[in-house]
């Protein structure tokens, strides 16, 4: 490699890690929303509790309380697995930033040893 195409190849941002930020953006987004929706749910499985067991085993169809046990079944079913999407997705951020980190070890070989030999030169001469 010339000089000029070490130089350009210095000042091109890296497109990986500008990926990564943004999977870890999101990643964190979706965590936090599933945190909110599970204290959420916390508070509606409280107010489902706080009516007696002979109120919950007797409420009637379209009742406030088998709604709100609904609810509470539903929302338990894919909350966990909106809260594993998260962390996978800053997993796979590490993943892009980790691929950066290998294409500039590769790139300061490939510095080296276009510069190793003027490196060299220069001190035969000293």
């Amino acid at each position: 490699m010339s000089d000029n195409e070490l130089m350009a190849q210095t000042r091109r941002p890296s497109s990986h890690l500008k990926i990564a930020s943004v999977l870890w953006i999101v990643a964190f987004m979706v965590v936090m929303v599933a945190s909110i929706l599970w204290i959420v749910l916390s508070v509606m499985t409280g107010d489902y509790l706080s009516n007696s067991k002979a109120v919950r085993d007797a409420a009637e169809a379209g009742s406030t309380v088998l709604a709100l046990q609904g609810t509470i079944a539903a929302t338990q079913d894919w909350v966990l697995p909106f809260a594993f999407v998260g962390v996978a997705t800053f997993i796979l951020g590490f993943g892009f930033a980790f691929t950066n980190i290998l294409r500039n070890v590769r790139f300061r070989g490939s510095t080296m040893a276009a510069v190793l030999p003027k490196l060299k030169q220069r001190k035969s001469k000293a």
